[in-house]
């Protein structure tokens, strides 16, 4: 049995929680958080070489084992850099600290005049000792003081790729539904057609007569069949005659909170407002590889192999699930192939879990591409009515927003006022000076699931205000960038817009026919980022996307390849949301079951250019985070390019060739 790490839930900033030098000479970085695109792996590793001044090659970063790394609540809301990456840069830079202070016993010369290069500590008369040397069999352990000695920022750099970029590339990448441990089983599970819906009675008999079939599990309120193979395990589902009950599952009630209220602002919206609503769709997750789970349940122990943003959540459900200790529970994150917020969920885990624990062997549990459209959390919808009042210079003087939403948290239990205002009202206050302003949000149910989806409420937000803002600046005759210029304070945001107005030459002369210009601009986390989309639009109403330029501001930058990467990848699945998806459902039950159902982008669809320029300040020595804020103002920018290439304002997304055709003047 592998001894149990005592530590790793105190959550306390010791050195040997992060750490780890190895005899090889390389070491160890340990983080909660976990790897499934955003590339925080090279940047947690570059982070630890540079505090270390060591390769990037000789840093091994171990993400999300719950058996070794410290306690993490989650990776969500663009905060690892931001968070895990000070965590581990102040950790390296305390042990560099520690390695210079037992160097300057063995070597000649001021404890202040040594050194350290390429993992060696180097005296003044240029004798030197290696960092494994140093450490023999006396591991560096301790509290990590606040603050910590680092060493001056550097310029950033780019490592030659992605560290795990070869293993995706050449296919030796392994994902949950590429695991074969001995003994492994296939699993199905009873789906309601509808959610919420009681099962009455289940004729299980044909299916326990089928070649391969190993069990047919009822645990509680889910029914299961465990075979030898995966074919085996569908025909077993497909053999059970199930009677439903219909019955809607409980909604918690509606929620409505007053975001920011001046006194005044009915009395000067009452003087002729402009006004728009605005409508933001359910879409799906739609991740590349549906959701998987490898449960190896045995007695007094389990193995949890799955895909997801929060490896210590898993650990704890099933652990409450098995009535075990949460010590007896191992979970180890694999690579994913799209999740988008999809992780935070834990269902799949749980069900891997519990027939596992029934047939005694691990079992996969897999579900279907119908499955992960009909069953898995949703994005919110969202409605908007926004309206404001311009005084005579045109500027701003009144604002109201009223939006209506559903939950974006993982549950649909109660959840604290603080914490729906966070997710569901997320960035529904403009970032612009205001006056006077009415902002109210309204939390309802929805008739599907709904959960967390990349930047929560931000892109609809975003969607409805940016492009409001435009129709205020069209409204008034004046320059979108300029307009947004006169209202914003924040010199950061500033130079966002700045440079994304040089970078795609905006003051250009236009004037072609069906080619539009649009812009938008969020604050997101901390992190400043605008955006201008080119498109052209066809006599049938048809929207291609051209060009994006994008200006982002993320403080400190650890890795700009790595921020481009998320930049770009933000802006094309945004621009999927924006002009192709959709998530159609009626009478509770969502109608999409493949991909012919819900489109996505694909390679067709990519703009001709994505430009990403950086504006962090030279001396900022704190990092923000990238994992969602390219997706952020993307749909409002090609909705006001929309505009500007022929006029039609639509206030609906995706923007269909039909919907476009119906707004145009």
């Amino acid at each position: 049995m592998t001894p149990r790490n005592p530590w790793v839930d105190q959550g306390q900033p010791r050195i040997e929680q992060r750490i780890v030098f190895e005899p090889d000479g390389t070491v160890t970085a340990r983080s909660g958080k976990v790897e499934y695109g955003q590339g925080i792996r090279t940047g947690f590793a570059m982070i630890v070489a540079e505090e270390l001044d060591l390769p990037v090659e000789r840093v091994r970063v171990q993400l999300g084992e719950t058996e070794s790394v410290p306690w993490d609540m989650g990776t969500f809301g663009s905060m690892s850099i931001a968070t895990e990456g000070k965590a581990l840069r102040a950790a390296a830079a305390h042990a560099r600290t520690l390695l210079l202070q037992r160097a300057a016993a063995r070597l000649p010369g001021p404890p202040e005049r040594l050194t350290v290069r390429e993992g060696r500590v180097i005296a003044p008369d240029g004798r030197t000792l290696s960092y494994a040397e140093l450490i023999g069999r006396e591991p560096l352990v301790g509290d990590v003081p606040e603050p910590v000695a680092r060493l001056p920022p550097r310029p950033a750099t780019d490592t030659p790729c992605r560290l795990e970029a070869r293993d995706v590339l050449t296919g030796r990448a392994r994902y949950v539904a590429d695991l074969r441990l001995p003994g492994l089983l296939r699993g199905r599970i009873l789906r309601p057609p509808v959610p919420g819906s009681r099962l009455r009675r289940l004729d299980d008999s044909a299916a326990r007569r089928l070649p391969g079939v190993v069990a047919v599990v009822r645990d509680g309120d889910i029914v299961g069949v465990v075979a030898e193979r995966e074919e085996q395990a569908t025909a077993g589902l497909a053999a059970f005659v199930a009677d439903w009950e219909p019955r809607r599952p409980s909604a918690p009630p509606p929620l409505d909170m007053v975001l920011r209220r001046d006194p005044g602002a009915d009395a000067v919206l009452a003087a002729l407002p402009i006004q728009a609503r605005y409508h933001v769709p359910h879409i799906s997750h739609a991740p590349i590889g549906p959701s998987a789970a490898v449960a190896d349940v045995r007695d007094g122990d389990a193995d949890l192999y799955v895909t997801t943003h929060r490896p210590f959540a898993v650990r704890e459900e099933v652990a409450g699930l098995l009535g075990l200790p949460a010590t007896r529970v191992r979970v180890h994150p694999q690579p994913a192939s799209g999740t988008y917020g999809r992780g935070n969920l834990t269902d799949v885990a749980l069900e891997a879990a519990r027939l596992s624990r029934a047939v005694k062997r691990p079992v996969l549990v897999q579900w279907t591409r119908e499955e992960e459209f009909s069953l898995s959390p949703q994005r919110p919808t969202l409605d908007a009515h926004a309206c404001a009042v311009l005084d005579e210079s045109g500027a701003i003087a009144a604002w109201r927003y009223d939006t209506t939403t559903n939950s974006h948290a993982y549950s649909a239990g109660d959840v604290p006022p603080r914490l729906v205002e966070m997710m569901s009202g997320r960035n529904a206050i403009p970032p612009y000076r205001i006056p006077t302003a009415d902002i109210i949000l309204h939390v309802v149910p929805s008739s599907v699931r709904t959960g967390p989806f990349r930047s929560l409420a931000a892109a609809p937000n975003v969607f409805a205000i940016e492009s409001f803002v435009d129709e205020l600046a069209r409204a008034s005759r004046q320059d979108p960038i300029a307009f947004r210029l006169r209202h914003i304070e924040d010199q950061r945001l500033r130079r966002v817009l700045d440079a994304v107005r040089e970078a795609s030459s905006w003051n250009r002369q236009r004037g072609e026919s069906g080619r539009g210009f649009g812009v938008a601009c969020a604050i997101y986390h901390g992190t400043y980022v605008a955006e201008v989309a080119e498109v052209t639009v066809d006599p049938e109403g048809r929207v291609r996307l051209e060009r994006v330029w994008c200006a982002v501001d993320p403080g400190r930058l650890v890795h700009p390849d790595g921020v481009r990467n998320q930049i770009e990848g933000g802006i094309q699945q945004a621009a999927s949301w924006t002009l192709l998806e959709e998530l159609r459902i009626e009478d509770g039950r969502v109608l999409a079951a493949t991909w012919s159902d819900y489109p996505i982008a694909t390679f067709h669809d990519l703009p001709r250019e994505i430009a990403v320029v950086f504006t962090s300040p030279p001396d900022h020595d704190e990092s923000t985070g990238v994992g969602e804020v390219g997706s952020v103002p993307t749909a409002a920018a090609i909705a006001n390019a929309v505009h500007d290439a022929c006029g039609a304002r639509v206030r609906r997304l995706p923007l269909t060739a039909a919907a476009v055709t119906a707004a145009r003047p």
